[in-house]
């Protein structure tokens, strides 16, 4: 993976000029107004201030020169150090790849002593009020007020930036973090919307620096929900391309911001469709635990198809087709806010007002694979398979007896929670247990394990649950040792879904301490972060497709020996967590072509003493010391020292 580095000027500690007895001159003065870049012709006012910000009554009037947003002024001479500069126009929708249909404004605040740039961003807009209110009411200094307002700004967030950077000086052609900013804010949303939003935001912070508002926050986690990374780079790409600019900026990167704001602001998401467990019709099939359906005669309708759409621009289409060639679904014509479309091989529902419920009645007799796009989404935001079967199927035996040595070697009778396990009663009714309906076998199998917090002790044993997607026992209990081994490998949706874990353990409020982990014959990406401990990790003949990764990569991640052999995988992360020594041996590493061409994966990142042997495909190793590396018998394109 290649990195860019950032371009970006350092704010320096300097003493500012005396006002009024200094001028200050720019053969040239510029700058870059973005959101996405304010088309051509867009105004630019740069506003004079005084000491506390106030207005001095001088202005100078400039425009934006092309359509990347850049402004300029030649020869200008300003009376004070501290100026406001204004933008406004229309500007490019980086998430709907088009100019936007209405005129923003765009604020930022500047002491121009050492700069003759300054941007005009998202950033430096929500800064400025917080900045005035610093100065004038708590007597601070304006670069101390500067950095208080971008530091508070970046926690709403909850991104970073050093002091010596100022938001000004970033640019979103080569800065992922200011991207995702514009891209929270932009959402779906009207640049009307977008505006209120803005001067809600600014005014709420105003005076604490704190996001009070949870409805304001909601409106941000909202605007995140269902983007598509991939297609906002695609869309800059393709904007700065015929102006002759690079791009610099990552789908992977920008998604990285997202997930961390997603993952770390706390605001509650308002604006997600639901689907509930029952309609007017019978179960509803859009529900996440419905996936199997009775087989009924014609002329039964015994199902829903059913969801609730929040107001705003919430929007819903469901695609129902065969899994095989033959067709398996039918629908009455009984339906509520839904436009129905058969076009005889698949059927396709599609809400018609947000804001409302829809439902429909619909009868299988066949499997059929249901694919959700949600809020305006061009590929499937969730797929999943409706499987025909019995509704008194019986459980997987081997699945049974498995759970049950499970209980054992965890010492369940000191559970705390054990509710029928181990009893005659089906296992889907034991405590942290959920079953998925197996069409090929006609059996109900384990596909999840939630036990967190549960007194779970002992070494825990768990193999050949082939349905098993979610495991949940390692936090809160004191398991010492965990083997998994050909579990989750005929999940319905594999075949749909290249991109799936196999073991995903995150969790940085507890520690995890094991002795072993033994991870073998799984398909799916293995991702291990947070308060991690083990003695000795050990991952065999797994295998992960190009777009999967093995990470061990968190500074709170401790394992003594960690050992991987005979896998296949798109890349493998452990740089910054603390690792004993590292082997990896007879592993095939696999190229990604992405859909813009870049090529992506085949790359190790290592942090401490690693061996890699007898592997293949590699294109890179990354590792902090080349002196901790040992490499055999194994081709690689690159190998690069010190921190990456």
């Amino acid at each position: 993976m290649l990195f860019a580095c950032e371009q970006v000027h350092e704010v320096l500690e300097t003493e500012p000029p005396i006002e009024g007895n200094t001028t200050i001159t720019k053969d040239v003065f510029s700058g870059y107004v973005q959101k996405g870049p304010f088309i051509n012709g867009s105004s630019v006012m740069i506003t004079l201030l005084d000491k506390n910000l106030n207005q001095t009554g001088t202005v100078f009037s400039t425009q934006i020169v092309d359509n990347s947003g850049n402004f300029e002024h030649r020869n200008i001479e300003f009376a004070s150090n501290f100026i406001e500069l204004k933008a406004d126009g229309y500007y490019f929708n980086e998430v709907k790849g088009e100019n936007s249909n209405g005129s923003l404004t765009l604020y930022a605040l500047s002491d121009i002593t050492d700069v003759n740039s300054v941007n005009i961003n998202i950033l430096t807009h929500l800064e400025r009020q917080r900045i005035i209110y610093l100065v004038q009411n708590n007597d601070l200094s304006f670069s101390d007020a500067e950095k208080q307002a971008k530091k508070e700004v970046l926690n709403i967030f909850k991104f970073t930036l050093p002091d010596s950077i100022a938001s000004q000086s970033l640019n979103i052609v080569d800065n992922a973090m200011l991207l995702a900013v514009s891209v929270i804010i932009q959402g779906h949303l009207s640049t009307g919307d977008m505006s209120e939003l803005l001067a809600n935001i600014s005014s709420d912070i105003r005076t604490d620096g704190k996001l009070d508002n949870p409805v304001l926050g909601s409106q941000l986690i909202n605007n995140v929900a269902f983007l598509d990374c991939a297609q906002v780079i695609s869309n800059i790409e393709n904007k700065y391309s015929g102006l002759g600019i690079n791009v610099n900026v990552s789908s992977d990167e920008l998604k990285s911001y997202l997930e961390q704001f997603v993952k770390n602001c706390g605001f509650q998401q308002t604006s997600a469709i639901t689907y509930p467990e029952t309609g007017k019709y019978g179960p509803n099939i859009l529900a996440d635990d419905v996936v199997m359906v009775k087989k009924t005669e014609w002329g039964v309708f015994p199902y829903s198809v059913k969801a609730v759409l929040p107001e705003g621009n919430s929007s819903l289409k469901i695609v129902i087709k065969p899994k095989a060639s033959e067709w398996g679904g039918f629908y009455q014509g009984s339906d509520d806010n839904w436009l129905v479309l058969n076009t005889g091989s698949y059927f396709t529902f599609t809400a018609v007002e947000s804001g409302k419920s829809t439902d429909a009645s619909v009868f299988f007799d066949n499997n059929c694979i249901v694919e959700y796009y949600e809020n305006g989404a061009t590929t499937p935001t969730k797929v999943k398979t409706l499987y025909i079967g019995d509704d008194a199927a019986e459980d997987d035996e081997h699945d049974r007896e498995m759970l049950m040595a499970f209980y054992q070697s965890t010492n369940g009778d000191n559970w705390i929670k054990k509710d029928n396990w181990c009893s005659d009663k089906p296992i889907s009714l034991w405590y942290g247990i959920k079953t998925l309906y197996d069409a090929t076998s006609a059996k109900n199998r384990v596909s999840s394990i939630e036990l967190p917090n549960n007194n779970l002790t002992g070494s825990a044993s768990l193999a050949n649950l082939k349905s098993l997607s979610n495991l949940n026992i390692l936090d809160g209990n004191k398991i010492e040792s965990l083997s998994i081994d050909n579990c989750g490998n005929e999940l319905p949706s594999v075949d749909l879904n290249n991109y799936h874990p196999a073991f995903y353990y995150d969790n940085n409020y507890k520690l995890c301490n094991l002795k072993t982990l033994n991870l073998s014959n799984l398909n799916g990406y293995i991702y291990v972060n947070g308060n991690f401990y083990a003695e000795t990790v050990t991952v065999s003949e797994c295998n992960l497709s190009k777009q999967e990764h093995m990470l061990f990569s968190s500074p709170s991640t401790t394992i003594g020996t960690l050992t991987v052999s005979n896998c296949t995988m798109g890349h493998f992360y452990a740089d910054n967590s603390i690792i004993g020594n590292t082997v990896i041996d007879n592993c095939t590493f696999l190229v990604n072509v992405q859909n813009n061409g870049d090529i992506d994966g085949a790359y190790i990142y290592v942090g401490n003493k690693t061996q890699v042997n007898n592997c293949k495909g590699l294109r890179y190793i990354y590792t902090k010391s080349c002196s901790d590396l040992t490499v055999t018998n194994t081709v690689c394109n690159d190998i690069k020292c010190g921190d990456q």
